[in-house]
């Protein structure tokens, strides 16, 4: 079975465009319809990251975190169409480092081999979510000036280097390695920039002082759970955007969506059971996540891994997630969002198990260890080039003292100190009275 990854460029014959409409086909316009509608739902993701992250930090935070979240999106679109899209899928003149054509929206064409219009929108929509979810690693600790310097340098140059060298025609996917639509090159990416993130700015202020008595409980629960219900649904376009019918059989399709779907239920289900084995409670920030990462866990192989296959990698997400988010605070990580435990262990568990399941040449199936060797390949050049840089640029921001905001405006609340308002008010309740109203369970 070939490989069935989208990559609508032909660097080495890249297409005049006086007509962009030119030469469509009926079979390349239903992919490309499909391709525009996958990319029109995949932005509705965003929708489901503010309401993830501002249900995870505290209510004095919540307003904050979704502007940053709509801030990146904005700002991530606009530099994509300048560079981010031109260096993923512009000829690299054989260097296999960067794409250098279709910068500004250059040369843009829609013809029978290709059409960048379709392809830009579902692509900038899924590197908004790689950027939202970089997003969480800043939660109640960046300036507004530092996350829009960092979403602009991650999503216009370090997450497409990545993108390149994993398409189609990528050096890395030459070699063998396969990834259909981002465990590795947007969610286990986008979970070491976090990671680094959280790492460089440091725990929030007073997050692990004994003698402390703020209140650190996340502010909604519920809030949690409506963002994993519409990323749960749009995570059907993410693996499913990836598959057009020109490049597949309807047994691909359908294998897609199903596999996408039993990964965010097992995934669920066993946080869910391990959360109740472990601390004899349950909590829907335990089981909203868990499904997040099974869903992230399925995205390198829905195409080619068989259904029972997936269940068992996105339970073993879920189960590595309940764990790990139990134990990051014991080492003093403070990762509010939970981003390193659902998208950096479940992006690196989806990404390593393809070397072991994958139908066409996981070891398990006696195909031996080339598969692996290169998926490992993968998540090591991933790493490095991601912690180098995202580390680079926050130490030139800390060199320039704007970094994280100020003590006084951590204390208060970023809402109030630098929104002009909260987002939620109370009418005739003092200030401790809010606090007290505002309680959620622990994690």
């Amino acid at each position: 079975m070939q490989q069935h990854y989208l990559d609508h460029t032909n660097p080495a014959n890249p297409p005049p465009a006086p007509n962009p409409a030119a030469g469509i086909t009926n079979g390349s316009t239903l992919d490309e319809d499909w391709l525009l509608i996958a990319g029109i739902v995949l932005a509705f993701s965003q929708l489901g990251f503010g309401f993830l992250e501002a249900g995870s930090v505290r209510y004095k935070n919540a307003q904050s975190i979704v502007i940053k979240v709509f801030l990146g999106m904005c700002l991530t679109v606009l530099i994509y169409w300048l560079f981010g899209y031109g260096f993923s899928y512009g000829d690299d003149f054989g260097t296999y480092f960067m794409g250098g054509t279709k910068l500004g929206a250059y040369n843009w064409a829609a013809t029978e081999a290709q059409n960048d219009y379709s392809n830009f929108v579902f692509k900038a929509t899924l590197s908004c979510i790689g950027v939202s979810i970089v997003s969480g690693g800043a939660a109640e600790r960046l300036t507004f000036l530092a996350w829009g310097v960092l979403a602009l340098f991650y999503s216009g140059f370090v997450s497409p280097a990545i993108v390149h060298w994993t398409n189609a025609n990528g050096w890395l996917t030459k070699l063998g390695y396969k990834d259909l639509a981002g465990s590795g090159f947007i969610f286990y990416s986008a979970g070491v920039a976090a990671l680094v993130v959280t790492v460089v700015s440091k725990p929030r202020k007073y997050r692990f002082d004994p003698n402390s008595t703020l209140n650190f409980q996340p502010f909604s629960s519920i809030y949690v759970a409506f963002g994993t219900v519409i990323l749960f649904a749009t995570w059907m376009f993410i693996n499913g955007g990836q598959i057009q019918s020109g490049q597949s059989t309807p047994y691909v399709q359908g294998l897609v969506a199903v596999n996408t779907l039993i990964a965010g239920a097992a995934g669920g289900f066993w946080s869910f059971v391990i959360r109740y084995l472990t601390k004899e409670t349950t909590s829907l920030f335990s089981i909203s996540r868990g499904i997040l990462a099974g869903l992230v866990a399925s995205s390198a192989a829905a195409h080619e891994s068989q259904i029972w296959a997936t269940s068992i990698v996105a339970s073993i997400a879920g189960i590595v997630y309940t764990l790990t988010a139990t134990a990051l605070p014991k080492v003093k990580l403070d990762d509010p969002v939970q981003v390193v435990p659902i998208f950096l262990h479940g992006g690196f568990i989806g990404v390593l198990f393809t070397g072991l399941l994958d139908v066409n040449g996981g070891l398990f199936y006696g195909k031996g260890m080339k598969l692996l060797g290169c998926q490992l390949l993968g998540l090591l050049i991933i790493t490095v080039w991601v912690a180098f840089f995202v580390f680079f640029i926050l130490i030139v921001l800390k060199g320039f003292a704007v970094l994280r905001i100020d003590s006084d405006a951590e204390v208060a609340g970023i809402d109030k100190e630098k929104c002009n308002y909260e987002a939620i008010s109370f009418s005739n309740e003092d200030p401790q009275q809010q606090v007290n109203i505002i309680k959620s369970v622990s994690y």
